[in-house]
């Protein structure tokens, strides 16, 4: 009972013991919504600028969801369906909207990104790394570019492999460990390479 106690009232001491209550807010506020057995317990999620009673993060039942999240934006949306897997060190950085659907498998150390993260021209994106300094809301989103990413049902993504803005993946696609996806591929296509290219179809 005490130890409860002592637990609520006192700052959480280790990395995972404040992510727990960062979610626990989350999800108070509305911002998180969870399915029933689903497991964020080696998962980081930061939402810049949170907005009450906004829907940011919507994730279905019996995923198991390690790695990072960071929504750039209080506008952001991230869904996640059924008896989704994402392994440990993977990263999603969202901008506008990412969607998984059910029973997609992320190896380790994959990342999704549905933006740019900078601006292509030098002279907008000079002075990135100061305005980062003084706080993520001082970014200026407006000149980076971003697309949504749509990731189909039973897809399998290898490790360490990057999906970038703007792609969709049909319903189970394979992705080669290492590969980086740039462009939409059909249901059933397996891929791989930089960038990744069709190798043959699978069912």
């Amino acid at each position: 009972m005490i130890k409860r106690i002592l637990r609520r009232l006192l700052p959480p001491q280790t990395p995972a013991e404040r992510d727990a209550v960062r979610r626990r807010i989350m999800q108070e506020n509305g911002n998180l919504k969870t399915g029933k057995n689903t497991w964020l317990d080696k998962c980081s999620i930061s939402i810049h600028d949170a907005q009450p009673g906004f829907e940011n993060i919507v994730i279905g039942e019996d995923c198991s969801i390690e790695g990072k999240i960071v929504l750039h934006s209080n506008k952001a949306r991230l869904k996640i369906g059924n008896r989704t897997f994402i392994g440990s060190n993977a990263m999603i950085f969202c901008y506008d909207s990412i969607e998984i659907g059910d029973d997609v498998q992320f190896s380790w150390d994959c990342t999704i990104i549905d933006s740019n993260a900078h601006s292509l021209r030098s002279e907008e994106r000079k002075n990135d790394v100061l305005d980062w300094k003084r706080g993520p809301q001082y970014k200026d989103w407006s000149v980076v570019r971003n697309k949504p990413v749509v990731i189909g049902n039973l897809c399998w993504i290898g490790f360490r492999s990057i999906i970038m803005k703007g792609v969709v993946l049909g319903d189970g696609c394979v992705v080669a460990a290492g590969s980086v996806v740039t462009k939409n591929f059909e249901p059933y296509s397996v891929i791989g390479g930089n960038p990744a290219a069709f190798i043959k179809t699978t069912t």
